[in-house]
């Protein structure tokens, strides 16, 4: 018997919603959570996996953000 090989259509990938996967950026501080900490220095950003706490000055620098991937931020298996 010959076989019926099936024609997959391949789909495109979807482009990163942020700007970059490990750096912070202005874009990503939400504003009215940020108002309610009442520290200058720091912004509440919001990323594909929620919010989280940084310092100001790692917004745009080019380098990754500890804070962003942090592991206790961050599950990835379920318990």
């Amino acid at each position: 018997m010959a076989r019926y090989k099936q024609r997959r259509i391949p789909t495109k990938p979807e482009p990163y919603a942020y700007a970059s996967r490990y750096g912070s950026h202005s874009s990503m501080i939400d504003e009215e959570k940020t108002s309610e900490l009442n520290d200058e220095n720091k912004a509440v950003l919001q990323d594909e996996h929620g919010y989280y706490i940084t310092e100001r000055v790692r917004l745009d620098n080019g380098l990754s953000d500890p804070k962003r991937y942090s592991t206790s931020r961050l599950k990835f298996h379920k318990k």
